[in-house]
């Protein structure tokens, strides 16, 4: 491939992503009500018991979640969620008898956008049931498959909750742009601490398998690179929550840090998401020795942050469940392989320009190339399985902004596929018939290969982080309008 067509590509690709980050706003964040019982505009001629909310994607319920206003005012009841956060119960203290009511709620989607609606619906001919007992508030599950319900307890108010004050459309908001900087700020948050778990994986793996004889002269210094990883995850998650929160708060920063919002932003799933990613990030930073195998408490580590990033994924909801969340583990190992390898390659071979060494590639990339090759099979099946489980209708991939993100992720990864074709069948071969002879003895005429090598894997490098981009906006987005 020809560098100059390669940067035209390059660039298109990377003006495309920006342009679905900037303009796709709105078509992210599509959760909403899907259902409830009882159903909008409804006439029940039973006592209610509970009112039931069932959501197209998984929610964080915000301020009181839920609010039942009835003939004599406001409702006690309690909320509760159930199958993965996709549903929230609300049962009264008292079951609710003849008269209309309004229910309104507020919520936020996984990408923390806070969304909010209110139905009606009317009770006849049902008669007043004695005062309730503790047992009006137990627990309800209205699935087999329900996870352990979380509770929230609501208490009547005659106003909306703070919370329920800010929450807004996000059709509305993505339109006119009020939290365009919170949404940047929390999808960087995400790409960065993506970033930093998949070069650091990745880093160990090349120091362990690649480096061997006299390049493990190198392993020290680029192992030492895990822990900077370490701090900047934690400083992506950091970003990722105050954006987050900001988005919850409409958009507003200064409201975004207030305690409401970062507790709202934290609630739910996301809190186990962020713990353990947060948890991960402090083990690499701490657990980082001078060996790979010295090493094993910051492998723990970015195992843990690896839960957490499956966990925040659409694994969590997309079903089978066993296939996604296979397919989900695999293209993230296979991912940290390719791209924290070309990364670490990368830095070894920097390193060594600077220092005015040779650079002695051959061994290194020739092993790298085989590795590379299988993660390249691995990922693209696993994205295959992904795709084809998340996505409803093959339309989706030009219709919805997801699919677009997608397609864009995929030419990103084809564009990298070719530069790492190039240089394993064309510039490691050269490189390679030379690895045996001493580094001071490097014959010139490998110069140009090593040049064409370095300039090959900056450019992968650099294209890697559009890739994991676009990965961070697919994992916490959803896919249908």
């Amino acid at each position: 491939m020809a560098p100059a067509l390669a940067v035209r590509w390059a660039l298109v690709l990377a003006l495309a992503l920006v342009f679905a980050l900037v303009n796709g706003g709105s078509a992210w964040a599509h959760t909403d009500l899907d259902h409830s019982d009882p159903a909008d505009g409804t006439t029940v001629e039973q006592a209610v018991e509970e009112v039931v909310l069932t959501f197209t994607l998984p929610v964080t319920p915000l301020g009181d979640a839920v609010e039942i206003t009835g003939p004599d005012g406001p409702v006690e009841a309690a909320v509760e969620q159930a199958d993965d956060g996709i549903v929230i119960v609300a049962t009264p203290a008292e079951p609710l008898t003849d008269g209309g009511y309004t229910v309104a709620w507020t919520v936020a989607a996984e990408d923390g956008h806070p969304l909010d609606g209110e139905f009606g619906f009317d009770v006849e001919g049902a008669a007043p049931e004695p005062t309730a007992t503790a047992t009006a508030t137990a627990s309800a599950n209205p699935s087999p498959s329900a996870s352990e319900p979380t509770s929230i307890t609501a208490q009547p108010s005659p106003s909306p909750s703070p919370s329920a004050t800010m929450a807004m459309d996000p059709e509305a908001a993505g339109g006119d742009g009020s939290d365009l900087a919170a949404r940047i700020v929390a999808r960087g948050g995400a790409a960065i601490a993506l970033w930093s778990l998949l070069v650091a994986g990745g880093a160990l793996a090349f120091a362990g398998f690649a480096m061997r004889g006299r390049d493990a002269d190198d392993v020290p210094r680029l192992i030492a690179g895990v822990r900077w990883c370490g701090a900047l995850l934690l400083g992506g998650l950091a970003l990722r929550l105050v954006g987050r929160s900001a988005l919850i708060a409409g958009g507003s920063f200064a409201d975004g840090l207030q305690t409401d919002a970062l507790q709202d932003a934290v609630a739910g799933t996301f809190a186990w998401v962020l713990g353990l990613q947060a948890a991960g990030g402090l083990l690499m930073l701490l657990g980082v020795r001078r060996t790979v195998a010295g090493s094993w408490l910051a492998i723990a580590g970015m195992l843990i942050a690896g839960a957490g990033h499956v966990l925040g994924g659409h694994s969590n909801t997309a079903e089978p469940r066993w296939l996604v969340l296979t397919a989900d583990i695999a293209h993230l190992v296979a991912a940290a392989v390719w791209v924290g390898c070309v990364v670490a390659l990368a830095a070894v071979l920097r390193r060594r320009a600077r220092e005015a060494r040779a650079l002695d590639a051959g061994a290194m990339a020739s092993r790298f190339g085989v590795v590379a090759a299988a993660s390249f099979v691995v990922v693209g099946i696993a994205g295959v399985v992904l795709a084809w489980e998340i996505l409803e209708e093959l339309s989706d991939l030009w219709t919805s902004t997801w699919g677009i993100v997608l397609l864009i992720k995929v030419g990103l990864v084809a564009v990298v596929a070719a530069f790492g074709a190039y240089t394993h069948f064309r510039i490691v071969p050269r490189l390679a018939a030379h690895a045996d002879e001493p580094r001071d003895d490097a014959p010139e005429a490998d110069a140009p290969d090593e040049h064409h090598l370095r300039t090959a894997v900056r450019w992968e490098s650099a294209l890697f982080v559009g890739v994991v981009i676009a990965t961070a906006v697919l994992v916490a987005s959803s896919v249908h309008p």
